[in-house]
This record gives structure tokens, sequence and C-alpha cells, in this order.
């Protein structure tokens, strides 16, 4: 299966061929003086409504879905 075919399977992003931009992230840190930490979630502007990247390389592909 192709990496796009994959991700218009199973990406959360993925909306129509279009990526809606949202990234996952844990602040590291906060992790090993706390024992547990929030998960983050922001907003990639210059992902937002263009074409999936996935071919080229996406680090949501890369980390939640491979």
């Amino acid at each position: 299966m192709t990496k796009l075919k994959k991700a218009q399977l199973e990406c959360a992003n993925w909306s129509l061929g279009n990526c809606l931009g949202c990234s996952l992230y844990i602040d590291a840190g906060y992790l090993e003086r706390n024992k547990w930490a929030p998960v983050f979630q922001t907003i990639d502007k210059d992902k937002v409504n263009k074409p999936c990247i996935v071919e080229k390389g996406c680090e949501y592909f890369e980390n939640f879905i491979t």
C-alpha cells in the first residue's frame, strides 16, 4: 500500500486529499519532572488546506500512522 493510500485510510489529518494541519506533541521536560505530561495540539498554518505531503515526508504520519 502506498503512503498516500495509507494516509487516506488512516490519517486523522486527511480531508479530501488536503491536510488539516494538526500536530501533537508532549513537553519532554515536563514529562521528566512529573512522570506525566499533557499532550498539546497545534495547527501548522503552512499545511492547512494544502495537498497531503506524505510522499515527501510528514512528521505526523511517521509518528502516529506508521
